[in-house]
């Protein structure tokens, strides 16, 4: 099991010929949580929602339960997920969500 964390920061070690499906989902999950909506022109919807910033944490906390596991089940099928945590710092009010991935699907769905 690998724990993803969603900190905002798009991974430096892109590879755009992974060597397997894991690798590719692993990095796949990873630019989703990074990634803002509405900041890709040909991807609008993938992302957390930019009205989320800005709010407390418990409230955004809540939101981001639901967006996570939609956005992933959307845009990354092929994760088996294992859980979702967040890590928060309520002194920053940063909030991030950590996912845990059990392992991944065939590549036919």
């Amino acid at each position: 099991m690998v724990r993803i964390r969603g900190d905002g920061e798009v991974p430096g070690n892109i590879n755009l010929a992974p060597d397997n499906d894991y690798q590719e989902v692993v990095q796949n999950i990873s630019v989703i949580l990074s990634m803002v909506q509405k900041s890709a022109p040909m991807l609008r919807g993938m992302g957390i929602p930019g009205e989320l910033y800005g709010r407390p944490l418990p409230v955004a906390e809540n939101a981001l339960v639901g967006y996570v596991y939609d956005q992933i089940e959307e845009y990354e099928p092929r994760a088996i997920l294992g859980g979702l945590t967040f890590d928060r710092d309520d002194s920053t009010g940063r909030l991030i969500p950590v996912i845990e991935l059990e392992g991944v699907r065939d590549s036919d769905i």
